[in-house]
């Protein structure tokens, strides 16, 4: 393999991995941290709406050569936009706005598991019984940290909300990265990120943040914040967790395959928690670390599982 190859290829999508881990991370950070000074509304529509300018300028010519495939898949680009970048962020900055980062963080992590579970239920594989044990104890960590440290909370639905919302955020985009297979040798990855956004935008966050003005919420700053600091915040989650983070994970994806690359997110929680404690002074409670062994110890059974082809017939 020459040199070139293997920075086209596994080498450059973990490092893209790594960096979308990290940026993904800081966002959970900053989204709590804005909860005072930026409206939800406002921040779930900026950080797309002044991050797609920038990406369709430099996804352009890749947008021109891939067009002909835009074109054919464009009713299946829209509902993947519209799930995996509209809902799925939409549910979680909520998520972030209503729970500690470090929640948010681990919450998020189970998106390899349930990226498992939907490859299973499509038939893809069959599921192996060290899979089945590492997901058994993933989601145990994950309903751990859901209902903070009391389970039987689900019953009397006392679990948090932001909690609830990151963690059906999970599941959609675990959801939206086994969808991006098919697309892997067809378009770019700036070409598809670039489309499933702008579609994602306006099937859901522009709607969103129409409502939110006609019901007369402030633009892009909470009244009596400082609107500098609003500014600075939302120019920070537009190009780093938003632009950069997501081209960088379709990139990934597309040179590792959905599975591999969804490992990277394991390391999502720890940049959340470090970040949290660091700026925000987070406590971290035993529930918090209980349940992030727990995750990663089933993610890595998943990881380890040895998948197997499906039955014939």
């Amino acid at each position: 393999m020459t040199g070139g190859a293997l920075l086209g290829g596994p080498l450059l999508g973990g490092l893209a991995l790594l960096a979308t881990a990290t940026l993904w991370g800081s966002n959970h950070v900053v989204a709590r941290g804005s909860t005072e000074i930026v409206p939800l509304a406002a921040f779930v529509f900026w950080r797309w709406a002044a991050a797609l300018p920038i990406l369709i300028a430099v996804a352009w010519p890749g947008l021109c050569r891939d067009w002909p495939v835009l074109r054919e898949r464009w009713r299946d680009l829209l509902l993947l936009g519209t799930i995996g970048v509209g809902l799925f962020s939409v549910l979680l900055i909520a998520g972030a706005y209503y729970s500690l980062a470090i929640e948010v963080g681990i919450i998020s992590s189970t998106t390899p598991a349930w990226v498992a579970v939907i490859v299973w239920l499509k038939g893809r594989e069959r599921i192996a019984a060290t899979t089945l044990a590492g997901l058994a104890v993933a989601f145990a960590g994950a309903l751990l940290v859901v209902t903070r440290g009391d389970p039987a909370a689900v019953l009397g639905l006392g679990a948090g909300i932001g909690n609830l919302y990151v963690l059906a955020s999970a599941i959609l985009f675990a959801w939206f990265t086994t969808r991006l297979r098919p697309y892997r040798d067809r378009i770019a990855s700036l070409s598809l990120t670039t489309a499933t956004a702008t579609a994602g935008t306006l099937t859901v966050l522009l709607p969103t943040y129409l409502v939110w003005l006609a019901f007369g919420g402030e633009p892009y700053v909470t009244t009596g914040a400082d609107a500098a600091t609003a500014l600075l915040i939302l120019a920070y989650a537009a190009i780093a967790p938003t632009l950069l983070a997501n081209a960088f994970y379709i990139f990934g994806v597309s040179r590792l395959g959905p599975q591999r690359a969804a490992a990277f997110l394991y390391l999502t929680p720890i940049a959340s928690a470090a970040m949290a404690v660091a700026f925000l002074g987070e406590a971290l409670a035993w529930y918090h670390a209980l349940g992030f062994v727990l995750v990663m110890a089933g993610l890595l059974l998943v990881s380890r599982a040895t998948p197997r082809a499906p039955d014939a017939g």
